[in-house]
C-alpha cells in the first residue's frame, strides 16, 4: 500500500519527537510504502533546514523549498504558505497516484492542495487536525471582534477541507466537536492525542538543579502570543518576594524571547531561559522539576498540546490556567493538577497549595497514570494507524 502523509509543520533532526514520525514508522512497520512529504522550513526554530540529515531510514521524506518568514501571525507567513502549496500541487503531478492521504491541518492552503488532489484522483482523504484555524489567529487581533470578518474566508476553506475528508482524526475531543459540526456528522471523526513515546521517554535521566531550596518549575514550548508566561513571570516574582522560593524553568523559544530575557533580567536566579533543547535534554531537565506550568491566554484556541503528554510523561502534576474545559476535566480526573484563573494572584495561590500540600506526590501519580492511559504513542498510535489503514 502506498501512503502519501503531507504535514506542513514538522520536527527537526533525524528522529524528531512528533507525531508524523511515530505514525509514518507505524504504517511502515505494518507493511506500507510510506512518503512523507514536509517544508524545507522548521517553523519553530524559523530556519531553514539541514538537509543533509537522514531523517528516519523507515520511511522516504521530502522536502518541499518554502521562503523563510519571521512572524507567526503575518503577511510574510500567508504567502510562504502559498508558495509551499503551490510546490506541493507541482510535485503531485509528477508523483505517481497513492492509495491513501493522509494530510495535517493547518496549514489551509497545503490542505486545500491535497483535498483537491485525492477528490481529482478518487483517492481516499485523511486529514489531521493539529489546530484550529482561523481560531488560533483570531485571538491574536485586537480587538477581537474586527478579525473575524478579515478571516471569513479562512474559516470556509477549513470547512470545505473538513467536510472534503473520507475519515477525521483531531487531537483534541474538542477539536472533533468543531469538525463534526462542520460536517454534520462526527461518525467519522476520532481523537487521538498527540502524545509521547514513554519508552523513549523513560530512557533519559532525569538531571536536577543544585539543590539551594528552590521548588522548581518547568514550561516547555512556544514564547509567543498565546502563552502567558508573564502571568508565571509574576506569580514567581511574587513567591521569592514573599520568602516563598521557586524557580521556573523556561524550555522552547518564540517571538517573544527576547523581550522576555530583558524584563526577567532581575531575577537571574528565579527564571532560567534555555531557548530550544534537543529532546533528550528537554527531557532530561523537565524530568527533574517538581511542577508543570500550563500557562494560556484566555480564550485560546489550543485544547490538548504537546507539552501536555510531556508533562504527564514526566510524572509532574501541573499548574493550569488554560481555560479548556477537556484538559481541566482530565487534570481533575486523575487528580494531577490545579486549575486556576489566568491572574497572578490566582497562580500564586495555586502554586502555594501544590508546593505546601500534601498531595504533591499523589498529583504526581496521577500525571503519570493519565500519561500511560491516555497519551502513550505506543498504544494510541497503533489506533490511530488502524484508522489510515481503513480509510484504504
Amino acid at each position: 500500500m502506498d501512503i502519501l502523509m503531507i504535514a506542513h509543520f514538522t520536527g527537526g533532526g533525524s528522529h524528531p519527537n512528533d507525531r508524523f514520525d511515530t505514525l509514518a514508522s507505524i504504517l511502515a512497520r505494518r507493511g506500507a510504502q510510506v512518503e512523507l512529504v514536509t517544508s524545507s522550513f522548521h517553523h519553530l526554530s524559523k530556519s531553514q533546514r539541514d538537509l543533509t540529515l537522514i531523517r528516519n531510514p523507515q520511511y522516504l521524506t521530502t522536502y518541499l523549498a518554502e521562503p523563510d518568514y519571521r512572524g507567526n501571525v503575518s503577511i510574510g507567513r500567508l504567502r510562504s504558505h502559498r508558495v509551499l502549496a503551490k510546490r506541493l500541487s507541482e510535485y503531485l503531478q509528477q508523483r505517481r497516484v497513492p492509495d491513501v492521504v493522509y494530510c495535517a491541518v493547518p496549514s489551509l492552503e497545503v490542505a486545500q492542495v491535497a483535498a483537491d488532489y485525492a477528490e481529482r484522483h478518487g483517492v481516499r482523504f485523511v486529514i489531521d487536525v493539529q489546530d484550529l484555524w482561523p481560531e488560533a489567529f483570531e485571538m491574536v487581533l485586537r480587538p477581537q471582534w474586527a478579525g473575524r470578518p478579515l478571516f471569513a474566508p479562512l474559516r470556509r476553506t477549513a470547512e470545505r477541507i473538513y467536510r472534503a475528508a473520507d475519515a477525521v482524526i483531531t487531537v483534541s475531543e474538542t477539536y472533533s466537536s468543531r469538525v463534526a459540526d462542520a460536517r454534520g456528522d462526527d461518525s467519522t471523526v476520532s481523537t487521538v492525542y498527540l502524545g509521547t513515546d514513554l519508552s523513549r521517554f523513560d530512557r533519559f535521566t532525569a538531571e536536577r538543579p543544585s539543590d539551594d531550596g528552590y521548588v522548581e518549575l518547568a514550561y516547555i514550548g512556544t514564547l509567543g502570543h498565546s502563552y502567558d508566561l508573564p502571568t508565571v513571570f509574576g506569580a514567581v516574582r511574587k513567591l521569592n518576594h514573599d520568602g516563598i522560593r521557586m524557580r521556573l524553568h523556561v524550555m522552547g523559544t518564540g517571538p517573544f524571547e527576547s523581550q522576555w530575557r530583558r524584563e526577567l533580567a532581575d531575577l537571574p536566579d528565579e527564571v532560567i531561559f534555555y531557548g530550544r533543547l534537543e529532546f533528550p535534554e528537554m527531557v532530561a531537565r523537565l524530568r527533574g522539576c517538581d511542577i508543570a506550568m500550563n500557562p494560556i491566554v484566555a480564550g485560546a484556541a489550543q485544547s490538548i498540546t504537546n507539552k501536555i503528554g510531556d508533562y504527564a510523561a514526566a510524572g509532574l502534576p501541573v499548574v493550569n490556567s488554560q481555560e479548556c474545559e477537556e484538559y481541566r476535566d482530565l487534570l481533575e480526573d486523575y487528580g494531577a493538577g490545579i486549575s486556576c484563573d489566568p491572574s497572578i494572584e490566582s497562580m500564586y495561590q495555586a502554586l502555594v497549595e501544590m508546593a505546601t500540600g500534601r498531595q504533591l506526590a499523589e498529583r504526581g501519580r496521577g500525571s503519570r497514570r493519565m500519561a500511560e492511559e491516555r497519551f502513550d504513542r505506543a498504544v494510541t498510535y497503533e489506533r490511530l494507524g488502524e484508522v489510515v489503514l481503513d480509510a484504504s
